[in-house]
């Protein structure tokens, strides 16, 4: 983060009284946080990673169960869904009536800064998650004045395209090189103005004249381009960085707030602190060592501090950013001040109205910062059952290996240590060895088991059950009662949902307007539902309120969409009843109805079913409901319809019988064809026979004629031969 030059300037009197102030306000802090708190942080880190509790016996059992684990792990993904289930994890309300179209715009844009501009989910996922494992979440939202400057050279400039360079605001000349090209032009014929032919000497060549070389105008700059990446900056802090006030109950309220980190000298004079200053600041890395940080990385992750670096602008100064809140005016009221302090020494100092922490905890203890996490109401839980668990393995472990008695001098020693499956101990006497049964004790563990499983469900909401995880608890039990353990374990979640909305969230985003309506001194184009919105919150206010765009302790999803699609239908009978101009429901909250539905059913992105409605078309069109002619009475309009519909339905069934009579018709035709066709089909047949049997005849008589012919040639042959014999006599 850069800052303002003027405000490092500190008035010496004013320093004093301020290291005073400042070093008393960080030793008081410091103390109150390492009395107690910082302490159960370290525990529930270190039951949270499983670290070994300190008791353990060799040659036991030595398992550490991991209850802390799963009830943080289990509830953070209900508690985040809260927020992420919708891509308006917030929205601002209107203050004034027409303000309607504007609470959108600014709903958008700062939703947009915190999921696009910032990781939202990952900032979410780590703030909500040291609230419920380390009693408080913190992140910090501050404007971060980042400036890109980069220089650039151009050469042979046209005067067109300098001026185009110079009128963007990103570029500054910082020199700047005037170049004149001078390009000598040959002699042109001298031409008469009258005939517009050249003009010629007295032997007839046209006359020449000089003409002016042309002179050019070229420039080289040099420049410096600033490219301003200014922005609404989300970071998380660690537990152990930030510093409250012992008497305060809220960050709101608090006199003094901090954040302690270490930093490198070059990161300070890239700040803009002075680097003679800079160089007189003693190193430090107590940060490194508080409990927290030592659970957190280990005994061995201490190593990563630098200050053993022989490079002197990598080496780790312990720096804090303050709010505190005090006289230095001395006019009688305590102004907040920002106050960035060093080696008790002040390294800046200015007058301020923003405290950029936003904190959440998820079971507040009134009257005090630090409340409970949920690790806090399960790290006993977790002492308790990994002692249990370790004995029963232990007693399975003796009971699978028992020991065995043996008689003195009876039974090889040798045979009986070397256990051996199926191996051979030498024995004396039949009774020489007495096996030493050990009682098993799972009867009695698996039911305490079960017992601190139920204790933890009461005390945290999270349980197999809530989480559908054992599905053996709900095939054994009734669907009512499934239904009221599983709402009794959402109803802590929901609270603590709503408590971080309420307080943590709503604070944060409230932070994010007031941001950028101090700081955003330009207009910003985003995308939006599909469509680029110019956004220029320099024209906003900041008195808006926030509400999580999520019910809560409306039931289970199912019953909140059964609720909600109740909801949709009795707007649209408000509207079918009394049309668009009725005073209950009008265009827009319709589909603002529609567009939560939709978010309910797992979808974020609402603008891919539901065009977006403004508070303007919305009256727009009522008005013109309003001003249409009266419809036909709905019952006389059904009449109507209805009579409509039986004339053509008599038509229809006057078709269909005409259809049917041309049918029969038709059969009746082909009919009396086919049997004309048959009766044509068998005379053809009988002319075919009786033509057949003629033939027969013809055939038969034309045989009995050729018989006789043959019958007279054989007479004729034989009256021949006669006749010869005869005449040969």
């Amino acid at each position: 983060m850069a800052y303002d030059k003027k405000a490092m300037k500190v008035n010496s009197n004013d320093s004093r009284e301020l290291v005073n102030v400042i070093g008393s306000y960080i030793d008081d802090s410091l103390g109150f946080i390492q009395t107690e708190t910082s302490s159960q942080r370290q525990v529930a880190l270190e039951y949270y990673l499983r670290e070994p509790y300190g008791n353990e016996v060799e040659g036991r059992s030595q398992i550490v169960t991991g209850e802390v684990a799963e009830v943080v792990d289990g509830a953070l993904p209900q508690v985040i869904k809260v927020f992420t289930s919708s891509a308006k994890a917030v929205e601002f309300e209107p203050v004034n009536e027409g303000d309607g179209a504007l609470a959108e715009q600014i709903t958008a844009y700062v939703n947009h800064i915190f999921y696009k501009d910032n990781n939202g989910f990952e900032i979410m996922h780590d703030w909500f998650k040291d609230g419920l494992l380390q009693k408080v979440g913190v992140v910090k939202a501050y404007w971060d004045d980042k400036k890109d400057v980069t220089k650039e050279k151009y050469e042979h400039l046209t005067e067109d395209e300098l001026a185009m360079i110079m009128q963007d605001e990103e570029v500054e000349v910082v020199e700047q090189e005037e170049v004149e090209e001078i390009i000598e032009q040959e002699p042109q014929p001298m031409i008469d103005p009258q005939t517009g032919q050249p003009v010629m000497d007295e032997m007839g060549m046209p006359m020449m004249m000089e003409v002016p070389p042309i002179v050019n105008v070229y420039y080289n700059i040099k420049c410096k381009r600033t490219k301003d990446f200014s922005k609404v900056k989300i970071e998380n802090v660690a537990p152990e960085e930030f510093l409250i006030d012992k008497r305060a109950t809220t960050i709101e309220d608090a006199s003094f707030v901090a954040q302690r980190s270490l930093v490198t000298r070059s990161d300070l004079i890239a700040m803009g602190y002075d680097k003679d200053v800079v160089e007189t600041l003693s190193t430090g890395d107590t940060l490194d060592f508080t409990p927290e940080r030592v659970a957190r990385f280990g005994a061995a992750g201490i190593a990563f501090n630098t200050n053993n670096s022989e490079d002197e602008s990598m080496e780790l100064v312990e720096y804090y950013e303050c709010y505190v809140r005090t006289d230095l005016d001395e006019d009688g009221i305590a102004e907040l001040h920002r106050v960035c302090y060093a080696d008790n020494k002040i390294l800046m100092q200015e007058e301020c109205d923003y405290v950029p922490f936003h904190s959440v905890c998820p079971i507040p203890i009134p009257h005090k910062f630090f409340g409970q996490s949920l690790a806090d109401r399960a790290t006993d839980l977790q002492l308790i059952k990994s002692t249990v668990t370790r004995q029963m393995l232990d007693n399975l472990y003796l009971t699978n290996n028992y020991r065995v008695g043996a008689v003195e001098g009876q039974v090889n020693l040798d045979d009986l240590l070397t256990s051996t499956a199926g191996g051979v101990i030498r024995i004396k006497n039949p009774n020489a060895l007495v096996p030493l049964t050990v009682q098993s004790s799972a009867g009695q563990s698996f039911p305490m088991l079960e017992y601190l499983d139920s204790i933890q469900a009461k005390r945290t909401g999270v349980s197999d059950a809530q989480q559908g995880l054992n599905p053996d608890i709900l095939s054994n039990v009734t669907a009512t009662a499934v239904s009221a353990m599983t709402s009794a374990s959402q109803g802590k979640l929901e609270l603590i949902s709503r408590i971080f909305a309420d307080t943590g969230v709503t604070s944060l985003f409230k932070g994010i307007l007031q941001l950028i309506c101090k700081y955003q001194n330009k207009e910003r184009i985003i995308k939006v539902n599909n469509s680029f919105v110019p956004m220029n919150p320099r024209e906003w206010s900041t008195e808006y309120n926030v509400t999580v765009n999520v019910g809560l302790g409306t039931g289970g999803k199912q019953e909140q969409l059964a609720t909600m699609q109740m909801i949709l239908q009795k707007q649209e009978e408000v509207i079918k009843g009394y049309g668009l101009n009725n005073p209950l429901v009008n265009l827009k909250q319709y589909r603002d109805t529609l567009a939560k539905f939709i978010n309910m059913a797992g979808f974020k992105d609402d603008s891919a079913f539901l065009m977006e409605v403004s508070e303007e078309q919305a009256m727009a069109m009522a008005k013109q409901a309003a001003e249409a002619p009266p419809q036909e009475d709905s019952n006389t309009k059904a009449a109507a319809i209805l009579a409509q519909v039986e004339k053509e339905k008599a038509e229809m069934q006057m078709q269909s019988k005409m259809a049917q009579l041309e049918l029969e018709k038709q059969e009746l035709e082909l009919k009396v064809q086919k049997e004309m066709l048959e009766l044509q089909q068998k005379q053809i047949q009988f002319e075919k026979e009786m033509a057949m049997k003629e033939m027969e005849l013809a055939q038969k008589a034309q045989n009995d004629n050729d018989k006789n012919d043959i019958s007279q040639s054989k007479e004729l042959v034989n009256a021949l031969d006669k006749i010869n014999n005869i005449a040969g006599m």
